[in-house]
């Protein structure tokens, strides 16, 4: 079984999204899916055969004032409002609906990678978690701290951000039967992180001094994962797919033509994870 892995990266996200709508037109779905931070919302919309409803996340409703920015996080503690993408957009009576019963009644795998707040351990949600109207999940997996100034609760336990514990989990996909996974990411994969300025850090995460400590070795586990997904693409077991420019989008980069640039290219990029399935013989 191959599987898929999509990394996260806030509004770099647009380039996975281009992938994923590329596979869509051709065609081609997988049977376990893994997403991070906000790689989840773009993969379950992938699994659940949604093409181009991502898209309009990235180019529309990120410019409207309740999606994100200072107000948001003055208003709701989150520089992106979770509650906004994953509730009023994403609930049936939404504008932009999750289809949760093509999730719930096809036999793909997916797990939505968290952090729980207290043990700073991974905690790996399954689709089995999702209840009608109720995408929790996916805002555990993207509640990054700093972006976010508390956890998300999800039955009655805190989470933060998948990527402080694994941001990028390849070995969870093995573990669950997977011999070979594609590993997409949102930045180039020479491009390392860096660590953040712990005078931002510590003050906006006083309350969590632990999670705060994360944050600041965020970088080494980034790093030290991407580092693995390429030498195990050295061995034929990973496809790491990347996009070799961001046309100047970050995080946070609200720039439409950048935006557009970057799904285009995620869009042409999809063509290499299906030479990859044709080549492992698993055209799924």
């Amino acid at each position: 079984m191959i599987g898929i892995i999509d990394v996260g990266g806030g509004m770099r996200g647009i380039y996975t999204s281009g992938l994923f709508d590329y596979l869509m037109d051709k065609g081609i779905s997988f049977k376990y899916y893994i997403g991070v931070s906000s790689g989840s919302a773009n993969l379950i919309t992938y699994a659940a055969g949604q093409r181009g409803r991502t898209y309009k996340f990235y180019t529309e409703y990120a410019f409207e004032k309740d999606y994100m920015g200072v107000g948001a996080y003055i208003k709701h503690g989150m520089l992106m409002d979770l509650n906004y993408i994953f509730s009023s957009l994403s609930n049936s009576d939404g504008k932009s609906p999750l289809d949760y019963d093509a999730i719930m009644n096809s036999d793909f795998e997916f797990t939505a990678v968290s952090t729980h707040m207290k043990t700073l351990t991974p905690k790996y949600f399954t689709k089995k978690d999702i209840k009608p109207n109720d995408f929790s999940i996916l805002k555990a997996a993207a509640a990054m701290p700093v972006a976010c100034r508390n956890p998300v609760k999800v039955d009655g336990e805190l989470y933060f951000d998948g990527g402080l514990s694994d941001p990028i989990p390849y070995q969870k996909a093995f573990d669950d039967g997977c011999d070979k996974v594609v590993v997409c990411l949102t930045k180039p994969e020479h491009e390392r992180k860096t660590i953040l300025p712990w005078y931002i850090v510590k003050p906006l995460l006083i309350k969590y001094p632990k999670v705060a400590d994360s944050v600041l070795d965020l970088h080494t586990k980034y790093n030290a994962g991407v580092e693995g997904a390429l030498k195990l693409q050295e061995e034929g077991k990973v496809l790491v797919v990347a996009p070799n420019e961001c046309f100047g989008i970050n995080t946070i980069t609200r720039e439409l033509e950048g935006l557009n640039k970057l799904y285009e290219l995620g869009y042409k990029d999809g063509r290499k994870i299906e030479e990859f399935l044709i080549k492992n013989e698993q055209f799924v």
